[in-house]
């Protein structure tokens, strides 16, 4: 049985997604109703409180369904994208271990995340959009042991010595 390992943000990460992207939509959503109401005269804490909860939970959904597209599999192909968003890009992107150079963490913005490099110098290195670290709530204390995991992996794949699952 071969290795098939699929790496998504975390629970930490979507949560915090969540509260990114609620604290945005509740500035589109609560803004222009509050601009309202000053300007009418009468405050409607109803209308409020229920512009708040539906903002909440768009963005709860929002972000969880984003987290269950961003992904890569790593399996005994290679590394590819996780297929609900490589089918919503209508490419998708293929490293097989023998095509990969090197795979290390590097920083990106305020994030460090996996990145691929394959002996094609033509290829443009591949960032990963899974796993990654950053900072709050996108923090990843597995980051290392995950880049750690794809870099044995394929290793054992470059050597022809395909990893398997062992046995009790």
């Amino acid at each position: 049985m071969a290795v098939k390992i699929t790496f998504r943000p975390t629970t930490r990460q979507v949560l915090g997604r969540a509260l990114f992207l609620s604290s945005l939509s509740l500035v589109a959503a609560l803004v222009p109703a509050v601009a309202y109401m000053l300007t009418v005269g009468h405050w409607y804490h109803f209308t409020l409180l229920g512009l708040f909860l539906i903002a909440i939970a768009v963005a709860l959904a929002v972000a969880y369904a984003g987290a269950r597209k961003h992904g890569v599999v790593l399996d005994e192909r290679g590394i590819h994208p996780l297929k609900a968003l490589a089918a919503q890009k209508h490419t998708e992107r293929y490293a097989a271990w023998t095509d990969i150079a090197d795979i290390r963490a590097e920083r990106r913005a305020s994030r460090t995340v996996p990145v691929v490099y394959l002996l094609d110098p033509e290829q443009k290195p591949w960032r990963l959009q899974a796993p990654y670290s950053g900072r709050g709530l996108s923090v990843d204390d597995a980051l290392d042991e995950k880049i750690f995991m794809m870099r044995s992996i394929w290793d054992a794949y470059k050597r022809g010595i395909p990893p398997h699952r062992q046995h009790r």
